[in-house]
């Protein structure tokens, strides 16, 4: 079996290329941080599908002193059959030292045969200093893609666009931060006209993370379902001796109720998230607290609250009845009061 395609993920410091590897790879280990130069040391991300390696990702250090680099490589000429070779000696010339040595990195995979993802943040102008990493890409010899990627607000694609569309052979939108499963399985096609002779594995990944995401919907549409059959179903109850005592015990019992109903939908999203690799991640989420259950259930208010409409809650409150608030069963001379939320 041929080993998977390899794509190193290049670009200037700070331009969201950790950001698009975690996207790609759906690995939360990778680490983004807003201040520069957090990745320092190559490191590879293979993206796996039931133990199966599909393709891997390199992230690497960003350029930092390419325009000194290119002004070595071109020091001597040499003809662009010789070029990679040329890289090559750059690598060779200053191991063990400190000179170059991100532009050392990054190129190393590259040179092993990893194709080019070249990032850049569209949000940004185009400046001529981003030639000098472009041309020392195209004198490695690979196959290059490009990534305008979105971090700020502003909107220079156009002219990005512009630029790389003469250095690499395909140039890709690509929003690390809001893509969509559609869009990361199209940039795969687009790997495809970059390699292709990695063609098949590259249709094999598509295929295997199209069967994955199918079985993550299921998986984590039962999981919710059976979250709602619980806590719709869920009861709390209590036998007191007379009805005066019942309400001593609703307070305690409303909380508890209210407890279980965190606890379970805590649970069921952490299961979620781990369906959906997000296990590192921990979300800002708000609590479900009493008091917008303790509102009148007919009140404009507590309308706009839960997004229905009167007749819709009306609809609501019929089919779910007491299931919805909980019912505390007082066992009264052989009757029950509902006592819940």
């Amino acid at each position: 079996m041929s080993d998977p395609p390899r794509f190193a993920v290049v670009g200037r410091v700070n331009k969201g290329k950790s950001s698009i590897v975690a996207t790609l790879a759906e690995d939360d280990t990778v680490r983004i941080d807003p201040r520069p130069g957090t990745t320092t040391e190559v490191r590879e991300y293979p993206v796996r599908v039931d133990g199966r390696t599909l393709f891997v990702l390199v992230d690497t250090p960003g350029f930092e002193d390419a325009p000194r680099a290119l002004a070595w490589l071109r020091s001597r000429e040499v003809s662009a059959a010789d070029r990679p070779a040329r890289v090559a000696e750059l690598l060779r010339a200053y191991q063990g030292t400190e000179e170059f040595a991100d532009e050392r990195k990054l190129l190393a995979p590259i040179l092993a045969g990893a194709n080019v993802l070249y990032v850049v943040d569209g949000t940004r102008p185009f400046r001529r200093n981003y030639e000098a990493e472009m041309e020392i890409l195209r004198w490695a010899g690979r196959p290059g893609m490009a990534l305008v990627n979105r971090i700020g607000d502003e909107d220079h694609g156009f002219e990005w666009h512009r630029a790389l569309d003469q250095y690499f052979k395909m140039v890709r939108d690509f929003d690390a931060f809001s893509v969509t499963f559609e869009e990361r399985v199209k940039l795969l096609e687009s790997f495809r006209e970059l390699r292709p002779e990695a063609r098949a594995a590259i249709d094999e990944a598509i295929t295997a993370l199209t069967a994955q995401r199918r079985r993550r919907r299921g998986d984590a549409g039962s999981e919710i379902a059976n979250l709602l059959l619980d806590e719709l179903t869920h009861t709390e109850e209590i036998a007191v001796a007379h009805e005066a005592a019942l309400e001593a015990e609703r307070d305690r019992l409303e909380r508890s109720f209210h407890d279980h109903l965190r606890e379970r939908e805590e649970a069921a999203r952490r299961r979620v998230e781990a369906l959906y690799a997000h296990g590192q991640v921990r979300f800002e989420t708000t609590s479900l607290d009493r008091p917008i259950f303790q509102q009148d259930l007919f009140a404009e208010e507590t309308w706009r609250l839960l997004g229905l409409t009167p007749p819709e809650l009306v609809a609501a409150s019929t089919l779910a009845g007491a299931a919805v608030g909980g019912a505390v069963d007082a066992l009264v001379g052989g009757a029950s009061v509902l006592a819940g939320t």
